[in-house]
């Protein structure tokens, strides 16, 4: 824990001038002493008052918005079009959680009696507990402090302590703040939201340590995630941790695709591999291409729409540095062929890079089945069916897996089988990129990609991720 620490400006690369203070041990414990107390208070509260709660931090978000999106483009390098969609994209989630708890069938108890054994059976919604949310750097405010983990935990009757994203420690103090007025006018117990500051890794640990947690929630990287489950199931109690932990995405052409819809498939393509320096959990990492016409104009198509993409700086130095660690690896690799921006970098921007080898190569060398966080994409040639269906085989777990094809075949429905024990969702003739907050949406896939295929985090039912039941028994009188 460092005495002091300022957040990056990608845009300008330099650092911010605001200095944020670690929270202390002893500020920690003195928030800690009131978790337990609010959620006994808040886990019993009618679900209509946690959704006039929901209702209040929109309108308090609402009035701080101005203020909360001039650090987050300072903070992020984002632009200001990319705010305004993820502003919206946050409101609509609070909005969606408000809805499902007005709702009356929401945590109805079910019901059973067996009049012949005079017994009566009711299975009863409790919230899991508190919980730990840990601030994503991609995603500053929809994965971060008032994104889908923390409201849909608030929703459950959750009490959430939230560690905000070193980088983005303004934005997420802003944020928290608006959380707190909620709270307040709403006269809510002060545990019921706890936020904490720290540019280490030390808190995270200890937070996710402490018996009075009982459920953590992480967007990040695989070393992150696996290391938040390591140490919750090494607890006195294990707990559940909800990780997203990124993923390659990997994108199917098939043979039979219309040669006519490469050109604007590159381009739809091109865009979601590039687009706010392809710092998305759902970028397209890994293209299988045939090898022949369709594949040969796909991908003059693809680097050429590529080649006009301008570059961007990336989130913060420490994420452009991996990107560049990453590339190299995969440079190293024999066989590969790399394309890349021949713009002047003069910061942090992520300099796209397309690279090309045989599906034979991808087969042999594990680094090149791995996510390449950045405006990076892995073109994978493939002779035929069979070689096609040896590399979807072989890849781990995936958030995505999308096919473009042009007619029903058996090989699609082959690769739709495949892709279904190794994804969370599966997107046909169409990009992974645009994730949708709807109820029909399923974020989340087999680990790597997160830490439990069953559960999503994004859409309504995230809130299953934080509510557990109890099943009440009860003997009639006769």
């Amino acid at each position: 824990m460092s005495s002091g620490f300022r957040t990056f400006n990608p845009r300008q690369n330099a650092w911010n001038k605001e200095v944020y203070i670690p929270t202390t041990p002893r500020e920690l414990d003195t928030k800690f002493n009131l978790l337990s107390e609010a959620q006994s208070e808040f886990g019993r509260l009618a679900v209509t008052r946690r959704a006039d709660f929901l209702q209040a931090i929109h309108r308090s978000l609402s009035k701080g918005k101005e203020q909360i999106k001039l650090f987050y483009l300072k903070e992020s390098g984002l632009s200001s079009n990319r705010f305004e969609t993820e502003w919206q994209r946050t409101l609509d989630t609070i909005e969606i959680f408000e809805q499902q708890l007005r709702d009356e069938s929401f945590q109805k108890p079910i019901s059973q009696t067996f009049p012949a054994d005079s017994v009566s059976i009711q299975k009863v919604t409790f919230p899991i507990g508190p919980v730990l949310v840990l601030g994503s750097s991609n995603f500053p405010l929809a994965y971060s402090t008032a994104g889908g983990d923390t409201i849909s935990a608030l929703a459950a009757g959750c009490c959430v302590v939230v560690k905000a994203h070193p980088m983005h420690a303004g934005t997420s103090t802003i944020v928290a703040s608006c959380i707190i007025e909620a709270r307040k006018e709403m006269n809510l117990p002060e545990g019921t939201f706890t936020h904490v500051l720290d540019d280490g890794i030390e808190l995270a640990q200890q937070l996710c340590s402490d018996e009075r947690i009982q459920a953590v929630g992480f967007t990040g990287s695989f070393k992150g995630g696996k290391a938040l489950m390591d140490i919750a199931n090494a607890r006195k109690n294990p707990i559940p941790v909800f990780a997203e932990m990124g993923s390659a995405n990997p994108v199917i052409i098939l043979e039979d695709f219309n040669l006519e819809k490469c050109t604007s498939t590159a381009e739809k393509l091109a865009h979601s591999i590039c687009t706010d320096a392809g710092q998305f959990c759902t970028k397209p990492g890994i293209l299988f291409i045939p090898k022949g016409e369709v594949g040969n104009s796909f991908t003059e198509s693809l680097k050429s729409f590529v080649a006009k993409t301008e570059i961007v700086p990336m989130l913060h130095p420490d994420i452009h540095r991996n990107f560049e660690k990453r590339k190299s690896e995969v440079a190293a690799i024999p066989e590969v062929k790399f394309t890349s921006s021949s713009q002047e970098q003069k910061g942090i921007e992520g300099k796209w890079t397309i690279a090309e080898t045989s599906l034979n190569n991808f087969l042999q060398y594990p680094t090149l089945h791995e996510e390449v966080f950045g405006p990076f994409s892995l073109i994978v040639t493939y002779r035929d069916a069979e070689e096609l269906k040896k590399g979807i085989s072989i890849l781990s777990g995936q958030l995505t897996g999308s096919i473009f094809f042009e007619k029903q075949s058996d090989l699609m429905e082959e690769c739709m089988q495949i892709l279904t024990q190794k994804v969370g969702r599966i997107i046909l003739n169409d990009v992974p990129t645009g994730v949708r907050v709807v109820e029909a949406m399923h974020h989340g896939g087999p680990f790597p990609a997160s830490s439990d295929v069953r559960f999503t985090a994004v859409g309504p039912d995230s809130i299953f991720r934080f509510q557990k039941y109890v099943s009440i028994q009860q003997k009639n009188r006769t």
